[in-house]
């Protein structure tokens, strides 16, 4: 440890002077589809089209959507805001290729699959934990400035990821134009919610900078006997000495408090027919008395920034971060022969996560003749410990359809505990070339990984050293009426944490992606619509072991192809709409065992999403705005084995807003008609009901 940390430190004071991966030049958080001030000014919607067709996390670079050959959107929080968004899983359910909520409603996590895999989550371009429960915590939405989904393979500038993407989340920060504003909410499930955010400038001369976010949430979840607690607080400090330096300090805590999950079902009686009845969405198979899951994530960190003329500028992003879980469950394992009997079994665990990341990037803008270059050179460092064990018991059964709680709970001991270190180095460059009406993107990485695994209490210990190369590079052209083809290739590898129930450390992940896309952006900058076509594979991949509960298989190879649109449209100053549509054929293509060559689990081949919003900006009726969506989400297997397969729906959302001077009042719906539906089934003992209908009635005041 004392040699990681010198190593660290050493790290640090050699690139103090590099700056930060946050929007320094774009603080903007409003949305092209949000509603403007009564008044019908312009100035909100001109700071909204930067907010939404300029991206940091594709390139590390602030570029404009339509410049970077990749797919890639944006949510504003405006967007999350008008259609009363919870999760991160709820956000993205408007978006191409991405599916949320395939477990359906869980306090505990988001869980989103991009192009058919599990992405990776960043918070201000830095990783989150990837512990066995601390990789999928829920991030406060509130709490963010915006949302980044790139799709594809991001490695050549992060390192180790998944193939299908990632995730890079910015959390609000102090700005001149940071709103004033007090929201109380109160919604379905009992739920009542009040939260602020605030900022502005210590002194005159705008050198000091704050900000504080703060939320604090009581209710229930869809469950009955569960509750959906939370707790968020965020402030934030910058000193910006001169306009060409600028240090932001982001403390962070977050609290969440929840029993009952919902879920974990059996099929008979969800997917298929049980002669005892439909199983109810809302019962508890839990013991209210006995389940919880705490979560407390606190972190710190900077972003720091300096610009030393207009060639050279550095900037550092670092982060320490420390997450602990402490959850445990009574689930259910399937029904017994007379099918409302429900066995079940007892599962306490506990996982605590540690990580530094520390990001340092030097940028250089020069021009060589006719050729504009924007070259990024950087070094990376991860530190990431995680300390996770669990145990597996009996439980008493219950009569799902009539549940009797209180039976005795015999405590289990922690049978399984793993303690696992991974250390990331990375460097990498980045050129991204302008020659004319051609777009050149060429990134490369070289990573340096160690993953080191201890059984507490085999006491055996394991280390897999990967050192791997990351690439990608694409090309695109910009036509005189602003429609821009693109062609790129990337390439990702993930040394993946953990073992197989014999004990043997994964193999690394490796991913290579084709794409092929059409992007068409107007002058003024109010409509951004892309299409594209990809091929992607994946190697080693992970798959749940049918023979050993909660443990997983490499399973060998995965490939998707798929075809995707978006488009955000602004119709008129009055009317704005999105749409979204996405193909995807993801397949296991090879695998250790053939019973598995079928098509990947949770992956729709279809789905398709519509949106608009109208509002009024004139007149009596000045103010009033209104707008919903619908979503689609087709057929798919819930298992490898595809044995489960669940049928499509389609889901309506709503929302109505009124702004009067100060105050906006706004309702939300989601999934308006309360349509009850299975979501997915991974196996016959466990099938999931997708969100069922959520309400939230708000009343916010700025100032």
């Amino acid at each position: 440890m004392l040699a990681t940390l010198s190593r660290t430190a050493l790290l640090v004071a050699t690139t103090l002077a590099l700056a930060s991966p946050a929007y320094a030049d774009d603080q903007t958080t409003t949305d092209s589809t949000a509603p403007k001030a009564a008044t019908g000014k312009d100035d909100k919607n001109a700071k909204s089209l930067d907010a939404v067709n300029v991206v940091y996390s594709t390139t590390k670079t602030i570029t404009p959507v339509v410049e970077i050959p990749q797919s890639v959107s944006v949510i504003t929080p405006d967007r999350m805001s008008l259609y009363g968004v919870q999760g991160l899983d709820e956000a993205v359910r408007y978006l191409a290729g991405a599916v949320g909520g395939s477990y359906g409603a869980d306090p505990r996590s988001d869980w989103i699959l991009i192009r058919g895999y599990d992405p990776a989550k960043f918070l201000d371009g830095l990783a989150l934990p990837s512990g066995s429960w601390t990789a999928d915590s829920r991030i406060e939405p509130y709490g963010l400035e915006r949302v980044e989904v790139n799709k594809g393979p991001s490695s050549a500038m992060y390192g180790q990821l998944p193939p299908g993407g990632m995730i890079d989340m910015t959390t609000k920060r102090p700005s001149l134009d940071a709103p004033h504003e007090i929201e109380a909410t109160v919604g379905s499930f009992g739920q009542k919610q009040l939260s602020g955010d605030t900022g502005g400038q210590l002194g005159s001369d705008g050198q000091w900078l704050w900000r504080v976010v703060a939320l604090a949430r009581k209710g229930d979840s869809n469950i009955e006997h569960s509750k959906d607690d939370r707790y968020y607080f965020a402030p934030s400090l910058t000193w910006q000495p001169n306009d060409d330096t600028s240090l932001t300090i982001l403390p962070r805590y977050q609290r969440s408090l929840s029993d009952g999950v919902g879920g974990f079902l059996p099929s008979q009686g969800t997917l298929y027919y049980n002669p005892n009845g439909q199983i109810p969405r809302d019962v508890n198979p839990g013991e209210p008395d006995y389940d919880h899951y705490y979560k407390t994530d606190e972190s710190i960190g900077y972003a720091f920034t300096h610009r030393f003329n207009d060639v050279w500028s550095f900037r550092q992003d670092l982060r320490l971060q420390n997450e602990k879980v402490d959850h445990r469950l009574i689930g259910p394992l399937g029904l017994e022969s007379d099918l409302r009997t429900l066995d079940r079994y007892n599962y306490p665990l506990v996982d605590h996560a540690n990580v530094f990341a520390v990001d340092n990037q030097v940028e250089a803008k020069f021009d060589q003749g006719s050729v504009q270059h924007d070259v990024l050179m950087g070094v990376d460092y991860l530190h990431s410990h995680n300390d996770y064990k669990s145990g597996y018991g009996s439980a008493p059964s219950i009569d799902i359809f009539d549940p009797v709680y209180g039976q005795p709970i015999t405590q289990v001991p922690y049978t399984y505990h793993t303690d696992s270190l991974l250390e990331q180095l990375g460097a990498y460059v980045q050129d991204q070339i302008t020659i004319g009406k051609w777009g050149i993107i060429a990134s490369g990485r070289e990573d340096w990984v160690t993953n080191k695994v201890t059984d507490v209490i085999a006491d055996t210990k394991q280390k897999q050293n990967d050192n791997a190369f990351s690439g990608r590079l694409g090309v695109n052209y910009t036509t005189d009426f602003g429609l821009v083809p693109y062609l790129a290739y990337s390439h990702s590898f993930k040394t993946t944490v953990g073992t197989t129930f014999d004990g043997n450390a994964y193999k690394p992940i490796t991913g290579d992606q084709y794409e092929g896309g059409l992007k068409y952006q107007t002058p003024d900058g109010r409509t951004l619509i892309t299409g594209a076509v990809y091929q992607l594979t994946q190697n080693n991949s992970l798959t749940v072991d049918p023979e050993h509960l909660f443990f997983e298989l490499q399973q060998g190879q995965t490939r998707t192809r798929g075809a995707e649109l978006e488009a955000n449209v602004a119709v008129t100053d009055h009317f704005s709409m999105t749409a979204a549509y996405a193909y995807t054929d993801a397949k296991v293509t090879r695998a250790n065992d053939a019973s598995l060559n079928k098509e990947v689990a949770f992956v729709p081949k279809q789905q398709a999403s519509v949106s608009a919003d109208y509002n009024v900006h004139e007149g009596v009726l000045a103010g009033l705005g209104f707008g919903g969506g619908v979503r689609f989400i087709g057929e798919h297997y819930g298992d490898s084995f595809n044995q489960f397969r669940t049928g499509g729906y389609t889901l309506f959302d709503a929302n109505a807003h009124y702004d009067l001077e100060r105050w906006r009042f706004q309702v939300t719906a989601a999934n308006l008609f309360d349509r009850t539906y299975v979501s997915t089934c991974s196996s016959a003992i466990w099938c999931y009901y997708g969100y069922p209908r959520e309400v939230t009635v708000s009343a916010r005041y700025r100032w």
